[in-house]
């Protein structure tokens, strides 16, 4: 295949690319390269909002410069095609054809297509939550694309780099917003405002700046009614949001009613904006106290995640439900809910991190790939609350660990670690107090444990979260009396931690139960933590906060 660059026309002398259907005829020929460069130029513009005509304007596009063998005119098609396939859901596939193409261009310095790939990319790994990684990208796609391309793709490709910026929560979102909204306005680009504007609201909602929200959000309602553009259900959502945050219940729920409606609603292929919306009106009207329509609301918000397969917004439903059966006080329902939103939550987190996992391998199969696939791999054996490691890291770690011949030249000890009366925080606190306690208490047990000054003798001590206020600190290569000692200094430090701004004056304290493997010939998992857990009963009803060890 010949590879003909059409950045620029070629020099008249130059033969143009063969083409039996036009006859040799020259003059024929570069006319329809040049149309063909238009309509792929084109196609970069109208990709960035959802039309009909794309995809079967991008395959006519791919078609015709493979005909015409212009490798880089059908990459810039075929990115267009990737994009549609990323918004589709199918990021994956997406993602290693952008790799693709971005390879290419890197081979035979094709500046523009590098630009492009870089900017398919940045929402690729937006789409994965990998947001450092997608800024990587932006910033490449902002500085590839030439000064002379045109201000559309100016304004999509630096909107993307403040997206990215704005999701990092980088302050430095509101300059670019600010560059790009003006490009938009000088060129009288309607949608593109009101995009930039949507997005820079949004950006500062997740970060719960809602005052800098609700300037935007006026701003793209005034756009939008200036130029008589209805707002799609997902910008509704957005606005809906900041006036909630805002206590301004009333007017939030006036904003959102245009999304009710069927065409507004149905508008997302995937139903997910609808779904969304959904779950947020739900939500506006539990806090106005209107709990028969919040629940009519979040029931049709179901039937759509159950239709579309919408997993991430069912379980985020189940909390709400929770939170609308307490609103009606019926409690027993509420705790139930919370357990399936509770379980529902690991379930969905686990598979969220099995499927970025796989869709950085199918991307692309390099060591970088295989880094990337490692850190989900890790992230799966990590307790999403506390940031320790989880039951399934301890189901792993520990038959290892107990199989290693005198444990690296000393004992191994387990010892669980439960908080005192932890309920009384979260019925007199809150269950948001009890979940910053539990953080608190994760950060404390790995400042002050695995023991200080570590040597290879003591390596492999970790510690874990096995759920609620329940805690593991695994101690390698101690002896028992070793162990005790440190296991004290673990329950002072918590004991003596300032607790009282964040529990008013509810004390934080923990019971340790430890069994070491000293006296033991061949310990299991199972028989140490029942020994441990033996201990542990016996330290609570000796009147807790207190350790009970091999040692004394």
């Amino acid at each position: 295949m010949t590879v003909t660059s059409v950045a620029e026309r070629p020099d008249e002398e130059c033969a143009p690319p063969a083409h039996p259907s036009l006859d040799g005829d020259p003059a024929r020929l570069w006319a329809a390269v040049a149309d063909l460069t238009a309509d792929v130029a084109d196609l970069e513009i109208l990709s960035r909002f959802e039309r009909d005509d794309v995809e079967p304007l991008a395959e006519r596009a791919v078609s015709a410069a493979r005909e015409l063998g212009l490798v880089e005119l059908e990459l810039r098609a075929t990115l267009v095609q990737a994009d549609l396939e990323r918004k589709r859901g199918n990021v994956a596939e997406a993602g290693r054809r952008a790799q693709d193409v971005l390879r290419w261009a890197g081979e035979n310095d094709a500046r523009h297509l590098e630009a492009r790939a870089h900017f398919l990319l940045a929402g690729a790994f937006q789409e994965l939550g990998d947001l450092s990684r997608a800024l990587e990208h932006a910033v490449r796609s902002a500085e590839l694309l030439d000064d002379d391309a045109r201000p559309e793709l100016r304004v999509d490709h630096h909107a993307r780099l403040a997206d990215c910026l704005g999701l990092n929560g980088d302050l430095a979102a509101r300059e670019r917003y600010d560059h790009v909204l003006a490009l938009a306005e000088d060129l009288g680009d309607v949608e593109r405002q009101v995009l930039v504007l949507n997005n820079r609201a949004y950006c500062e909602t997740i970060c719960g700046h809602y005052d800098e929200a609700l300037v935007w959000t006026t701003r793209l309602q005034a756009v939008s009614a200036r130029h008589g553009i209805p707002l799609r259900v997902g910008r509704l959502d957005t606005l809906g949001r900041v006036l909630m945050e805002l206590d301004r219940l009333e007017e939030a729920e006036a904003a959102m009613l245009p999304g009710l409606h069927p065409e507004v609603l149905d508008a997302s292929l995937d139903g997910d904006g609808g779904a969304d919306f959904l779950l947020t009106l739900a939500e506006l009207r539990r806090r106005r106290g209107h709990l028969d329509q919040a629940q009519e609301v979040l029931d049709e918000c179901v039937r759509r995640c159950d239709r579309y397969g919408l997993n991430s917004i069912r379980v985020r439903a189940w909390r709400e439900q929770a939170e609308l059966h307490a609103a009606g006080d019926r409690y027993r329902e509420a705790f139930e809910a919370h357990k399936l939103y509770a379980a529902a939550l690991v379930d969905l987190q686990s598979t969220e991190r099995d499927a970025r996992a796989r869709a950085l391998q199918a991307m692309y199969e390099t060591a970088e790939a295989r880094q990337q696939t490692l850190r989900y791999r890790e992230l799966s054996l990590r307790d999403p609350l506390t940031g320790l490691y989880n039951r399934r890291f301890v189901d792993d770690e520990l038959p290892r660990l107990l199989a290693e011949p005198a444990a690296a030249e000393g004992a191994v000890t387990i010892a669980l670690l439960d908080l005192d009366h932890f309920k009384r925080i979260n019925d007199e606190c809150s269950h948001e107090t009890g979940d910053e306690v539990l953080r608190t208490v994760a950060a404390l047990l790995e400042e002050v444990g695995p023991p200080s000054g570590a040597t290879a003798r003591t390596s492999g001590s970790f510690v874990a979260r096995l759920g609620g206020e329940e805690f593991l600190l695994v101690l390698v290569g101690l002896s028992p009396t070793e162990a005790a000692a440190h296991l004290e200094e673990v329950r002072v430090a918590l004991g003596t931690h300032p607790w009282s701004a964040m529990t008013h004056d509810l004390p934080v304290t923990v019971s340790i139960g430890a069994a070491s493997t000293e006296s033991l010939v061949s310990p299991t998992p199972s028989d140490m933590l029942a020994r441990a857990d033996a201990r542990l009963y016996t330290a609570k009803r000796q009147g807790r906060d207190r350790v009970v060890s091999e040692a004394g």
